[in-house]
């Protein structure tokens, strides 16, 4: 069982004042074949246009936190923690980092009944998903099936044994529970369409038309509106039928937020989460030393141990020094 977990990074000052970690979404991932399973049809050898069209446009909804076993890859510190001037962050595998972001519980509408009732079968496959939870990567030489397309973590948890090097844990997270998002201006319309109240939508530019939007708060304010005012669900909870409006909502342009590459979907850790900060061996000095004031003088993040990297004299390895950042 795993006491610690890792994860790559660039160094992003603002990651310390927020604790948003980005979890990224099929169309932003590196690998061309992540979540793209193969569309062959087993049964007469050819392709089927029909399972091309599932495949490519499967898993939209869901986004991934990579996450390594271990801290002292060299590739993994080139490829993704910004050539050695980045920091991994190690992560108390023993402690909560992303449980409450599970999916909603999935309605149906019963004509007999005239209302929603629970989705027994929908809600099973996204049990199965076990979102927000750690889950080790296997690795093959051969793409899942699309026609096994009912063994859905097969789909999320095999990636090509190329990548065996990164030692990979996945946290799986729906892409409805995001805290914030990062979208480019020309999203800012369909989000505000489907708002009843649009004065909800209280965006932060970042600059080259991007913005940050509190979508959780901004969907939660629409569902305590539909509970006040329309709720007529005598089946379900109002928790459930809150949120099944909430969903409703966002699909409405969720597909084109996930699918479009510069989207960002950002949740929210705990700071008792954070074991300890890896500085990159090329850190800049400047850089380090802002990073040891930022951490030492936050009281939700002065226990965190801070470790500055260095290269073997005699191997290809890097090693770890502690810093007593309180006498620096």
């Amino acid at each position: 069982m795993l006491n610690n977990i890792y994860k790559y990074t660039h160094l992003r000052f603002d990651f310390f004042d927020n604790l948003l970690i980005r979890a990224t979404q099929k169309y932003a991932l590196n690998d061309p074949f992540e979540l793209r399973p193969s569309h062959k049809n087993e049964d007469d050898d050819s392709d089927s246009e029909s399972f091309e069209k599932l495949a490519n446009s499967s898993y939209f909804d869901y986004a991934v936190v990579s996450l390594s076993e271990t801290n002292n890859n060299l590739l993994m510190w080139s490829h993704y923690a910004d050539q050695h001037k980045g920091i991994v962050i190690e992560f108390d595998a023993n402690r909560v980092l992303f449980d409450d972001y599970k999916d909603f519980t999935a309605l149906k509408y019963d004509e007999d009944l005239e209302g929603e009732i629970i989705d027994d079968v929908e809600n099973e496959r996204r049990e199965n998903i076990n979102a927000g939870h750690i889950q080790r990567v296997r690795y093959n030489s051969k793409r899942p099936s699309m026609q096994k397309f009912e063994n859905i973590l097969e789909h999320l948890l095999i990636k090509s044994d190329e990548w065996i090097y990164e030692k990979e844990h996945r946290i799986i997270l729906p892409l409805l529970t995001a805290d914030y998002i990062v979208v480019h201006e020309k999203h800012l319309d369909s989000i505000e369409f489907t708002l009843y109240d649009s004065s909800y939508l209280d965006e932060k530019s970042l600059g080259n038309s991007m913005f940050l939007i509190n979508i959780k708060e901004i969907l939660k304010l629409e569902g305590d509106r539909y509970i006040r005012e329309l709720y007529e669900q005598p089946y379900v909870s109002e928790e459930d039928a809150k949120n099944s409006f909430i969903e409703s909502i966002y699909r409405e342009y969720l597909k084109d937020l996930s699918e479009d590459p510069t989207t960002v979907f950002l949740y929210k850790i705990h700071p008792e989460s954070i074991k300890a900060i890896y500085m990159g061996c090329k850190i800049l000095k400047r850089d380090r030393d802002r990073l040891i004031k930022k951490i030492s003088l936050d009281k939700n993040l002065s226990h965190i141990k801070i470790f500055q990297s260095v290269t073997s004299s005699e191997r290809f390895e890097l090693e770890f020094k502690r810093l007593d950042i309180h006498s620096l």
